[in-house]
């Protein structure tokens, strides 16, 4: 049976998604409190994915709990054709679009950049997000280890030192203090590009989600419980977060771009905050969820449209940026200019013209059954 919070947290996600990726327009107007909601205060979604991630794995998993050996090699075949198929296909899809709209020289063909663009996920700017994943897959059966020694353990108590060694791992690999001037090409590429691949930087947020799939009455009936402590942790981590950028920008003389470099999902900020968001979205969506399940409700649009955006949240994550570029291009043809108002339009606009290709490439595969694997990595 399916958890319609879950997947109706893809589609709050994917609004945070688009709200990260859209930033960049914010710049124009230099509005701090545009910029804030835009690039700072959407970043809990792309860890929040992680979370969904470990729910569902933990979820298909029938052995975990009893302790049985993980057929490695059928697990890795479905995650292979459900994720690695879909990564490869976009991936070359946007080193073809950018090869055919760049100048020459700009994207290679030669067989060792293309691999070097698929290993660190530089086909498009949301793509490392599918190679972390991947990595997580490659690397599952070490999670689903320490997800049993959890269990077994104390959770709350190894839940606490997951996040500490949270903190300090991401405070060590977004400021490491090193000199890499004598290292070679490959060793100084593995470290520029750390935060593309590593899974360990959203560990805590996929361990939650793994521990969540298998407590998860327990777990909704706790958000219930303590509904106002919950707000109230969501509130506390949004307001250090703004408290925090606020503080930069006006003490420390910070641009907005710096903002987006410094309280980003890894920092102790955004990590607290992705904490306190994913709390809150919860008990949000089962809110929401029993509300529209009430005669005449006003929820029930807004419940509906939630899950529509859900339910193509895959397509929307991976051909948002396409149009993105199209809308930024008649911008600058146009010579229109940025104002906070435009900049918000063009949200709603990305995130309906997003949906609207989303449904017309889904009626278009399933029209063609290789295309559609190739794309979704469905049958």
């Amino acid at each position: 049976m399916r958890n319609t919070i879950i997947d109706n947290l893809r589609g709050i996600c994917m609004l945070g998604v688009i709200g990260i990726h859209i930033g960049s327009l914010a710049l124009a107007p230099n509005n701090f409190t545009l910029y804030l909601l835009l690039e700072i205060l959407s970043r809990y979604s792309v860890p929040s994915f992680f979370f969904i991630s470990g729910y569902g794995l933990a979820c298909t998993d029938k052995g975990l709990l009893s302790g049985s050996r993980l057929n490695y090699i059928d697990f890795m075949k479905k995650r292979l054709r459900g994720a690695g198929l879909p990564y490869l296909s976009w991936s070359l899809f946007y080193m073809l679009y950018f090869w055919l709209i760049l100048p020459p020289g700009f994207v290679s063909w030669n067989p060792l950049h293309v691999a070097y663009v698929l290993f660190f996920g530089l086909g498009c700017y949301h793509l490392y997000f599918m190679v972390i994943l991947l990595w997580f897959y490659a690397s599952y059966p070490l999670w689903r280890q320490l997800l049993r020694i959890i269990i077994h353990k104390s959770i709350p108590f190894m839940l606490v030192l997951l996040f500490i060694f949270q903190l300090a791992f991401n405070w060590w690999t977004t400021h490491p203090g090193l000199n890499t001037a004598g290292w070679s090409v490959i060793a100084k590429n593995f470290f520029d590009y750390r935060l593309n691949y590593l899974p360990l930087h959203y560990l805590l947020i996929f361990m939650s989600g793994g521990l969540a799939a298998g407590y998860w009455e327990k777990f909704i009936a706790l958000l219930r419980r303590y509904s106002a402590m919950v707000c109230m942790i969501f509130a506390a981590s949004m307001a250090w977060d703004v408290q925090s950028c606020y503080e930069a920008v006006t003490v420390k003389g910070y641009t907005l771009i710096d903002l987006a470099n410094t309280y980003h999902q890894l920092s102790p900020q955004g990590l607290c905050y992705t904490v306190g968001s994913l709390l809150f979205f919860c008990l949000a969506l089962d809110w929401l969820e029993r509300k529209a399940q009430s005669e005449g409700s006003l929820a029930k649009p807004f419940y509906k449209a939630i899950s529509i955006l859900s339910s193509y949240s895959m397509l929307i994550y991976f051909v948002h940026p396409l149009l993105l570029d199209w809308l930024s291009s008649a911008y600058n043809h146009f010579g229109i200019i940025m104002t906070v108002k435009k900049v918000a339009l063009s949200y709603v606009l990305l995130v309906l013209g997003s949906l609207a290709l989303s449904i017309l490439l889904t009626k278009a595969f399933e029209k063609c059954s290789m295309a559609k694997l190739l794309f979704t990595g469905k049958r």
